[in-house]
């Protein structure tokens, strides 16, 4: 059974994120171990941990994922910035670790013009700092759209993971990102192609995720921003392309969708995605 569900709320408690998915019919998850948008991070209390255990394993809800909040940047040269950065990173690792997550989804940050090359040693760096401080969860490096100098081309990925060469190091790729880079996954020789390419990287068996999201922008367009399933710039067929690969049709999937209310994701999503699977 393929495994697909949102990115839900935690807010009041790590079983709310439970319950949400059920209520939208997925069987896995994904959160935010706080606010995204704040850097304040503490840990889960034991209760919630203990709770959020036993519910997901009854429920037969895994993985779990929880995502780094937005304001990381990894390559920054405002050392406060990196300092706090890297900090929130180890705290939501051990978070993640308690809960049996598998894994940290970040966003590497951006260089902010000055290339990567210019800041690469540095992430090497930062990122070898995190890992050798947490244990027992992985740190997941996410595709970017490009925008504002931001890291996380697959050629720049695959640069980090072969210099760490660490095994807790995995990626997500995130379909409305891939597409909004100019990978044109409407058309499955361009899948094919991609897929290519990431072997020639040596990144398919560092998957371990796929945020399954529609595009409101562009093909090349350099602009994240999502959509919900069949309503963006990709549609139903490019994003049934991309899940029914080889490649990726054993990835968990992870909507990150506005929802038909802009409440994020919901079950008319999910269903939707239950519906493009071969």
């Amino acid at each position: 059974m393929r495994r697909i569900g949102g990115h839900v709320s935690m807010a009041g408690s790590l079983l709310n994120a439970v319950s949400k998915t059920r209520q939208i019919g997925g069987n896995c998850l994904q959160i935010f171990a706080g606010s995204p948008r704040l850097w304040f991070r503490k840990p889960f209390p034991d209760d919630q941990v203990e709770a959020f255990l036993k519910e997901t394993q009854k429920l037969d809800i895994s993985p779990t994922f929880i995502h780094a909040l937005y304001l990381v940047n990894l390559a920054s040269t405002n050392n406060d910035i990196l300092e706090k950065s890297i900090n929130s990173l180890v705290i939501d690792i051990q978070n993640g670790a308690r809960i049996k997550s598998a894994g940290v989804i970040v966003h590497i940050g951006s260089h902010l013009g000055a290339g990567f090359d210019a800041v690469k040693d540095q992430l090497v760096a930062v990122i070898q700092r995190i890992l050798a401080s947490t244990e027992n969860c992985n740190l997941i490096l996410e595709n970017d759209a490009g925008q504002n100098g931001k890291i996380g081309s697959p050629e720049e990925i695959s640069y980090l993971i072969k210099t760490i060469n660490d095994d807790r190091l995995k990626v997500c790729l995130d379909s409305a990102h891939l597409f909004e880079s100019g990978v044109d996954i409407r058309k499955i020789d361009s899948v094919e192609k991609f897929s290519q390419q990431l072997t020639q990287l040596n990144l398919v068996d560092k998957l371990v995720c796929l945020h399954l999201n529609d595009s409101a922008t562009a093909l090349d367009s350099h602009r994240d921003m999502h959509a919900n399933i069949g309503e963006g710039e990709i549609g139903l067929e490019g994003l049934k392309n991309l899940i029914n690969h080889s490649t990726f049709n054993s990835l968990p999937l992870i909507l990150e969708v506005p929802g038909e209310n802009r409440a994020g994701c919901d079950e008319k999503n999910i269903t939707l995605v239950k519906g493009l699977i071969n």
